[in-house]
């Protein structure tokens, strides 16, 4: 009986899966990156695992692919609910038909997390049938850069292969990564909206409002109790300092500075749909948003829009967060030697940690906006009709990238100042000689600025040049 009901589960969510095939088709890119980017991990461990099976500890890099792996997918389990979210709102009026059949908000979500599963699979495959032939190349410079090109003579050389053993394990881990996002998300989402069949967009209740408050005030006094903490010598780092072990005093701080930037991530997603149209409406001042049509324009669009403007940049600027505290910490802190090794140490962290989840924050950077492409195709046709020309559309799509962008940027180094400043702090109290310049808070940040910058104008204006040539034509 429990046999026939997962049979049936299965074959309702293949059937719906496929009803709807157009639209998780949109979010494949996501899907490519992290299977791309696991595959890779993964194959390279098994082709030193078969080839050099008696390799010495000391010089077999397989843990340097293992840190990269775990991160990526943690960050798919994160980043994901943006892209649940629009997918639903995409299809509300074929889950409300599906609560006014009766289905409540585990089956439903049971239904997103399968389809999203069907979509990981797929991808993942993809991904990692696309990271054979590069393999090679990428893992050796992904070695080199790492440990450095000291360390090419001691390593060998990874061979070009494809383990079917890696490939299963790619698209098993990325399967039940997504699917689990997948359900929990949507879980989320349908029980906010459980009362009202016609729509997934409804206000909170006042107890998840109540529930969201008490996690805002928990993170922001967690966020203010460890930079207290860390204002002072604590007990264990004046042990070290009286013994003059200035690297091992700083190091004590790291577990306070790795649980600032977790409570920093988690209290900015938690206020960032709340504060970022005001941020916007702050400094957009600077803007002629009187005098230009376009301007003001796309002012008005960037702020209606909440969904998209939360989804885009909530995980950039947690990515921002990451690639910048790491640097600080990897860079002041736990260097633990000259200036080589400094930078040595700080590569291997930004790497290990962010690098791989920064590529797979920009692939859901780049899925959603796929995603609401047909509704920002509708309102450039609006535009059109009420008179903008292609140039008129193109620039105000230009604007709305620089408004974007720059929002980012403002968020991303605001909130990171507090941190850089007690990364220096504790450099002073633990008397150390080796700290990063005043300028790294912005390096991070003004990279992906302009990333950000060149994609979102590049894909407007490509729509909006779409559009326009479909107008003229009709």
């Amino acid at each position: 009986m429990l046999m026939k009901g997962m049979v049936i589960v299965l074959r309702i969510t293949w059937l719906q899966f496929k009803h709807s095939f157009k639209v998780w088709l949109l979010t494949l890119l996501l899907f490519v990156v992290t299977g791309f980017l696991v595959g890779t991990c993964l194959n390279a461990a098994f082709a030193i695992a078969d080839y050099f099976p008696s390799l010495p500890k000391a010089h077999n890099p397989t843990d340097l692919f293992l840190y990269p792996l775990i991160f990526g997918l943690i960050t798919v389990l994160i980043v994901s609910s943006g892209v649940v979210k629009l997918v639903i709102n995409s299809l509300s009026q074929e889950y409300a038909l599906w609560t006014i059949l009766g289905a409540n908000p585990r089956q439903l979500s049971g239904l997103i997390g399968g389809q999203m599963a069907l979509i990981a699979a797929l991808g993942s495959l993809v991904g990692f049938i696309l990271s054979v032939p590069v393999m090679v190349p990428v893992d050796q410079w992904f070695v080199v850069t790492l440990l450095g090109s000291e360390w090419t003579p001691k390593i060998p050389q990874i061979p070009q292969s494809f383990s079917l053993t890696a490939c299963v394990l790619t698209v098993l881990f990325t399967v039940g990564v997504s699917g689990l996002a997948g359900y929990l998300h949507a879980h989320k989402l349908f029980v906010s909206s459980q009362d009202d069949l016609l729509t997934f967009k409804k206000s909170r209740s006042p107890f998840q409002r109540v529930s969201q408050a008490l996690l805002i005030v928990v993170s922001a006094a967690g966020v203010v109790f460890c930079y207290w903490n860390s204002l002072s010598v604590t007990p264990q780092a004046q042990a070290y300092l009286d013994r003059h072990h200035f690297y091992e005093a700083g190091k004590t701080y790291i577990p306070n500075l790795m649980l600032i930037l977790l409570l920093s991530i988690i209290l900015f997603a938690l206020i960032a749909k709340a504060i970022l149209p005001w941020v916007i409406q702050l400094w957009t001042w600077l803007l002629p948003r009187k005098s230009s049509a376009t301007v003001n324009d796309a002012f008005w669009s960037t702020v209606f829009d909440k969904e998209y403007l939360t989804s885009l940049i909530s995980p950039l600027t947690a990515g921002s967060f990451m690639l910048t505290g790491i640097t600080c910490i990897a860079g002041e802190i736990s260097n633990g030697g000259p200036n080589a090794a400094a930078a040595a140490n700080t590569r291997e962290s930004v790497i290990g940690f962010v690098g791989v989840p920064l590529s797979i924050i920009l692939a859901n950077v780049l899925t959603i906006t796929i995603l609401t492409s047909a509704q920002k195709r509708a309102g450039i046709r609006q535009l059109s009709r009420l008179g903008f020309t292609r140039r008129n559309l193109v620039v105000e799509k230009v604007q709305e990238a620089l408004i974007y962008a720059t929002t980012f940027f403002i968020c991303a180094v605001l909130g990171i100042l507090p941190f850089n400043l007690l990364t220096d702090h504790i450099v002073l109290m633990t008397h150390r000689t080796i700290a990063l310049s005043g300028w790294s808070i912005f390096t991070w940040p003004l990279w992906l600025w302009l990333i950000m910058m060149i994609f979102i104008a590049v894909v407007g204006s490509w729509q909006a040049k779409v559009v326009s040539n479909r107008l003229v034509d009709n």
